[in-house]
């Protein structure tokens, strides 16, 4: 009888209330049929309140239909009918030039609107746990072979005609802060295809860390591709790494998938929706996490304090994010 979303409720009763009504005396037609019985429950202007229920009587059945979940629809289609379907190419693309979806009319007859929303049809819940959801799969040794740190604009020029060529890649970026207002932009990673990756810091400040591109010019030269709508790009909660660029001038576009949205659709109580949970649950792969290569606690590190030496950060950093497993 609480308000919610787009359900009335009624006027002066709130969650405790409520739940105060239905287990004293059970279901809204018993209140309605007993409301002599209200004023001996124990809450606050339980005196009152068959008088403010009477007065809202009409109002109260709505919200009770209004937050009944329908069981016995009646549909024509079958389970095998409501399954996605290949896309109607010639269909759509005589809507789009009816309607002068000039761009969306380009993508269909380049094939890349196709390529880029067309998903594959999307397997037949089976009755099994939330736990049995994911897909089986091996888990698989990645090779950091092909996985670099870009510290010179001729090595990042090159990296960027590979982004530019592929049909789609997955991006991230790297902050000393999670608080996407106040965070300064530490460093950028992509990812053209499963194990072939690279991290470019642009703001790694340590003692003796090595000389870097500077942020503004590697921005310079990205951000014909990061604001590219074709460039298609997958992420994990880009809503936060398209935030971290704008700050910097960037308005990123052409964002075709994200890792958390899409896990959140396809299961809200699956359990966690963050990349290693992710990562562990659908590719049977064991990420490394933000704590084991900066601390915790009071003197967890920054990324910014994190070196890029030794085995390299980019490893690491790869592992971290969504990149490894495009």
């Amino acid at each position: 009888m609480t308000p919610l979303s787009n359900i009335p409720g009624v006027p002066g009763v709130g969650e405790k209330t409520a739940q105060a009504l239905l287990q004293g005396l059970g279901g809204l037609d018993t209140l309605y049929a007993e409301p002599e019985k209200i004023a001996g429950l124990s809450f606050r202007g339980a005196k009152t309140m068959a008088a403010k229920l009477e007065q809202n009587k009409e109002v109260a059945y709505l919200s009770y239909q209004l937050a009944t979940i329908k069981t016995d629809v009646e549909l024509e289609l079958t389970c095998e009918q409501l399954e996605v379907q290949p896309p109607a190419a010639e269909e759509l693309l005589g809507l789009f030039k009816k309607y002068e979806f000039k761009r969306w009319t380009a993508d269909v007859e380049a094939g890349k609107w196709l390529q880029a929303k067309g998903a594959k049809p999307a397997a037949r819940p089976q009755e099994t746990s939330v736990a049995d959801e994911a897909p089986e799969v091996t888990a698989t040794v990645i090779s950091y072979d092909n996985y670099v740190t870009i510290l010179d604009e001729e090595t990042l020029k090159e990296w960027i005609a590979k982004l530019e060529k592929a049909p789609v890649f997955a991006f991230d970026t790297e902050t000393d802060s999670l608080d996407n207002i106040s965070a300064n932009l530490v460093g950028l990673s992509f990812a053209i295809e499963p194990g072939v990756a690279a991290y470019i810091p642009v703001a790694h400040d340590y003692l003796d860390a090595p000389d870097q591109i500077s942020r503004e010019r590697a921005l310079e030269l990205l951000k014909p591709l990061l604001e590219d709508e074709k460039a298609l790009k997958v992420g994990q909660n880009l809503k936060y790494d398209r935030g971290i660029l704008a700050n910097y001038g960037i308005e990123l576009r052409g964002i075709a998938f994200d890792t958390m949205l899409e896990s959140y659709i396809l299961n809200s109580v699956a359990g966690r929706h963050d990349m290693d949970s992710l990562a562990e649950r659908w590719l049977k792969h064991k990420t490394i996490t933000f704590e084991e290569i900066a601390g915790k606690g009071k003197n967890q590190l920054t990324f910014n304090q994190i070196a890029l030496e030794g085995p390299d950060v980019t490893p690491p950093k790869m592992q971290m994010s969504p990149c490894s497993c495009i």
